[in-house]
């Protein structure tokens, strides 16, 4: 799109002795201009980066997600620059995570107390459930996995997941329920971050191409990853995958904890507040009001409504 003017050397995490967890500090510093992050991976340090990130919510489509992303990114973009960068938008759609065990499991009580990796605000989200849970970097997974170091794990989706190879060794699948999605709404896998110093010497005309690159990758990503995934849920259907739809009894329990979870981060922040109080409207204006209704009573009810 720059004609030779914008040149991207690209290097895949843990390529550059960059942990996910230190790209925002690594761009922040300077060591690469550029990076791709999932704020899940620093929720601990802010409630906003938490809520959005992978979190409980009625979300399964890229355009819903897009305007729920676009309504909040003026907070997303203020927590990013508290941390030394810029913000320039969603660049990955992630559909719904699945939930890989390698136990059989028909309904959640069959997995209490197992343990399996998690990451976020999504790790609290299972706790609450009955798991355990641990924290454990992709390139770990699959043998952790095969050892048995974890029962289980949610690690994106089915295309993802499958390519790992985690369908060797784990051969019960918890899919979406639409309308509840386990803990995780489809979401924004990935934010464009910037610089400051980089982005400022950028001329005007190339900021709008990134800008533009970056919705393109979005759109692009949005149509790719759901059809690749109906592909790939048919593969672990053929590899001998048991796919499970939880019982309404679980999905009650979801939409209760979740709703819990959503006041108590509401709480930790002014600006987590807001976003949380947003969603209300956001839930409403794409037709989830079941969400909306409980989370809005929730709030007032805590005294967090604005």
């Amino acid at each position: 799109m720059s004609g030779g003017r914008i040149v991207i050397e690209v290097y895949y995490a843990g390529e550059l002795g960059i942990a996910v967890t230190d790209i925002v500090d690594a761009v922040s510093r300077g060591t690469v201009e550029v990076g791709m992050f999932y704020t899940s991976y620093l929720a601990s340090q802010d409630p906003v980066f938490a809520l959005a990130g992978g979190k409980p919510g009625p979300l399964s489509n890229p355009y819903d997600v897009l305007h729920y992303a676009t309504k909040v990114f003026d907070l997303v973009n203020a927590t990013f620059s508290k941390f030394g960068v810029v913000a320039i938008g969603p660049m990955v759609f992630g559909d719904v995570e699945i939930l890989v065990s390698r136990v059989p499991v028909r309904s959640l009580k069959d997995i209490e107390g197992r343990i399996f990796r998690s990451s976020g605000l999504a790790a609290v989200f299972w706790s609450r459930m009955g798991l355990q849970t641990m924290m454990l970097p992709a390139e770990e997974l699959y043998t952790a996995l095969q050892l048995g170091t974890i029962d289980g794990l949610e690690w994106t989706d089915y295309t993802a997941n499958y390519r790992m190879g985690f369908h060797e060794v784990a051969k019960y699948v918890v899919k979406l329920t639409p309308g509840y999605n386990l803990h995780s709404e489809a979401t924004v896998h990935a934010y464009l971050i910037v610089n400051p110093q980089t982005w400022r010497n950028l001329p005007d005309d190339l900021k709008q191409i990134i800008r533009a690159a970056c919705a393109a990758t979005y759109y692009w990503t949005a149509y790719h990853v759901p059809e690749l995934n109906r592909e790939y849920k048919q593969k672990w259907i053929d590899a001998g995958a048991t796919i499970v739809r939880l019982p309404q009894e679980d999905l009650d329990k979801i939409l209760e904890t979740a709703i819990q979870l959503h006041i108590e981060y509401a709480g930790k922040s002014p600006e987590a507040r807001n976003y949380v109080n947003r969603l209300v409207r956001i839930w409403r204006e794409l037709g989830y009001e079941s969400w909306a209704e409980k989370l809005s009573k929730a709030l007032e009810a805590a005294g967090l409504k604005t």
